[in-house]
């Protein structure tokens, strides 16, 4: 088996082209993190109404979900997230805030203080390797904070994951 004319006109690659590949591919990430950094802090503040996250947004750093008697609902089961942490700040009056998680993701509530009011985890399966840990902090006064995932149609119960 011969090679042609055309495979023999293409180089071989060298240490130097590996090296400029490496430059290309760390530059990349180093803008791709600049990106991700420039994302500013979503504040969902409501005195007594009804505030919800849009279907598809960008989870930045930090949240803050402060409520005095409305409700707040967090949802992240179509968020594009890059981080491995988020932390989030609460406040909560009398309201409610939900927030609403994919499953295998992870939330940790030990940092929450809580008056009268009940912070409630169904967050309870383990986390998958590399999935966001969202880490909340903050206090309920006499409201409620719950954690839990998105609910499943009546398809899906019977289509059950395996």
């Amino acid at each position: 088996m011969s090679r042609t004319t055309e495979q023999r006109r293409v180089t071989a690659i060298g240490f130097d082209d590996i090296q400029r590949f490496a430059e290309v591919a760390r530059a990349g990430a180093e803008k791709r993190e600049s990106r991700a950094r420039e994302i500013p802090p979503m504040e969902l503040r409501v005195t007594s109404e009804f505030r919800r996250t849009e279907e598809q947004w960008t989870v930045p750093e930090k949240l803050v979900a402060e409520c005095t008697t409305g409700k707040v609902v967090v949802d992240f089961t179509q968020a594009y997230c890059s981080r491995r942490e988020i932390d989030m700040q609460v406040r909560a009056g009398s309201g409610a805030i939900v927030v609403i998680v994919p499953r295998g993701w992870r939330i940790d509530l030990e940092a929450v203080e809580f008056g009268t009011g009940h912070v409630v985890n169904r967050v309870n399966l383990p986390r998958f390797p590399g999935a966001p840990l969202i880490r909340i902090q903050g206090h309920v006064e006499s409201g409620v904070l719950r954690a839990r995932y998105a609910h499943r149609s009546p398809a899906e119960w019977l289509r059950r994951s395996r």
